[in-house]
């Protein structure tokens, strides 16, 4: 009787044994699949944040080229303003147009 029951409870230690490592090669999968999926993630927006900065950079210059642009037509209308024959009064001017993206940029 004293063997039956010492067999069962060895019996029953390899069962938990082999239970203890089934679920610890699972945890181990697990937590190499999360691992890999968290370093996807980071270098996916790794990437996202490097475009991000160059197209910032671009519209910056963009930005910048465009201000030049108005400047140089504001003075091409001024130049061409005395010898114009359109009524003045009629035609808005660039300095009295409000335009609150042109307002924002410029406090910036």
């Amino acid at each position: 009787m004293l063997r039956i029951a010492m067999e069962n409870h060895l019996c029953k230690m390899e069962e938990d044994d082999e239970r203890r490592k089934r679920r610890r090669e699972k945890n181990k999968v697990a937590a190499a699949r999360c691992r890999n999926k968290k370093k996807e993630r980071t270098d996916f927006l790794q990437r996202e944040s490097e475009r991000l900065e160059v197209l910032n950079s671009d519209l910056k210059a963009q930005i910048e080229e465009l201000k030049q642009e108005r400047q140089q037509l504001i003075v091409m209308l001024n130049r061409h303003r005395p010898t114009c024959i359109v009524r003045t009064d009629s035609v808005k001017t660039p300095e009295s147009e409000a335009n609150p993206l042109l307002e924002q940029l410029a406090a910036k």
